[in-house]
């Protein structure tokens, strides 16, 4: 059987804001990129909350949502502040889980379900597997795993790089 390939995209910092805190802010975005995720694109302009700046993903969203990597929480917040792990759309502060983007259609032809868990296997130098990958589905989305900074930088992944799914 051939290895089931998916395409990785790291994340990096970056938030989700309101309209109200977007016109709040002065921000007037324009479009950088679009992102791989159907309607979703990255802005020019940062989100400065005076402590960090942030990358903004439009469109907006109903609350705000700032999302780090791990090491980016323990520079904020320290060690001693447990983390808030994003699941869903948690407003505030949050670390991304890492996650598989996946259509239904996809996800039925491998058995695969919302909330279910996958991992990915890299080889190479730095070889190496990440387990409990939430699984996400929507008719909308795009076949991509998404990890933050600190899981690309363990197995020396690059964005856009392809890896093996493990069901």
């Amino acid at each position: 059987m051939d290895k089931l390939k998916v395409i990785c995209e790291v994340s990096n910092k970056h938030c989700h804001l309101t309209d109200e805190l977007l016109g709040k802010a002065g921000i007037n975005p324009t479009k950088l990129k679009d992102l791989s995720q159907p309607g979703q694109w990255v802005t020019n302009e940062y989100y400065d909350n005076g402590a960090d700046k942030f990358r903004i993903i439009m469109p907006c969203r109903e609350q705000e949502q700032f999302e780090l990597s791990l090491t980016d929480w323990i520079k904020r917040f320290g060690r001693d502040k447990k983390p808030v792990w994003k699941k869903e759309k948690e407003a505030g502060y949050v670390i991304i889980l890492r996650h598989l983007h996946i259509s239904d259609k996809q996800a039925e032809k491998l058995g695969l379900k919302n909330g279910d868990f996958v991992s990915i296997k890299k080889d190479g130098i730095r070889a190496g597997q990440l387990d409990n990958i939430l699984v996400r589905v929507s008719p909308d989305f795009d076949f991509r795993v998404h990890i933050d900074t600190d899981e690309a930088n363990a197995l020396d992944i690059k964005n856009g790089e392809e890896v093996e799914l493990l069901l």
